[in-house]
């Protein structure tokens, strides 16, 4: 989180839940922020006991980030949001209730975007994902999800040698994550709940920030295509060229 806990629509929806004061569930926050006025703020501002404050003092990886958490809490269940997903009490009681499961390693919610289509769980394919109009609840096979609203079993996770890629810092982080899961024939579980989350990609943002998305994005793709083998590697490189032609007015010229 790079902001106020107070701007943060996790934050507030949280609080408003019937689950903020639970015994059986905390709010762990971690601040990315650098601006010594907003952590300051943030650390002031929480004081809930069912809430906890974390910071390195640096803007780090979210790989690594997630990794620390999986590790440090390595016989619980960690829910990941980012500080914009808007949380409800029934995405809250599907995750508790998905825990007692023995099947259980991952689970996802449906994500639906501010222009009100789903966008995530979505089908793997060969250099990008495929959308689904709705997918059933349950397990599922050769499915990705971004990282918002994912529950994860730390233990079961830690047992299969399935981490973060600390490699990666911004855009992949989520599907390499569920490459590995489908690697090992891990099945995914699809929550029978719809969670509202805004996405960067349908924001207005200047070229300079769209052009660091853009780079980014083609760099781990790229890392993540030659993780899966050659095959993919090389039908990205070929998707890659057709893509880049496609934005060359986003990568030359001023910002």
């Amino acid at each position: 989180m790079i902001k106020k806990c107070i701007d943060s629509n996790t934050f507030n929806t949280f609080k408003n839940s019937k689950f903020h004061d639970s015994e059986n569930v905390e709010l762990h926050i971690w601040d990315n922020s650098l601006n010594l006025d907003i952590t300051e703020f943030n650390k002031c501002f929480i004081y809930d006991q069912n809430v906890y404050y974390h910071t390195s003092g640096k803007n780090e990886a979210l790989s690594i980030v997630y990794n620390k958490f999986i590790n440090k809490y390595a016989d619980d269940f960690l829910l990941i949001l980012d500080d914009d997903s808007e949380i409800n009490d029934k995405y809250i009681s599907e995750a508790i209730k998905l825990t007692s499961n023995d099947l259980f390693y991952v689970g996802v919610p449906k994500i639906i975007s501010q222009i009100g289509e789903m966008y995530s769980p979505a089908k793997f394919g060969l250099v990008k994902g495929k959308h689904f109009k709705n997918i059933s609840c349950g397990f599922h096979y050769d499915i990705t999800a971004i990282s918002s609203g994912i529950i994860i079993n730390c233990n079961k996770i830690i047992s299969n040698k399935i981490l973060f890629d600390e490699k990666l810092n911004l855009y992949g982080i989520d599907t390499d994550f569920f490459v590995s899961l489908n690697k090992k024939q891990i099945p995914i579980y699809v929550l029978d709940v719809d969670i509202n989350h805004d996405l960067s990609i349908f924001n207005v943002e200047s070229k300079k920030t769209k052009r660091y998305r853009f780079l980014n994005m083609m760099k781990a793709n790229l890392y993540i295509s030659k993780k899966r083998g050659s095959f993919y590697y090389i039908c990205f490189i070929i998707y890659m060229m057709l893509v880049y032609m496609k934005n060359v007015n986003l990568l030359i010229g001023r910002y």
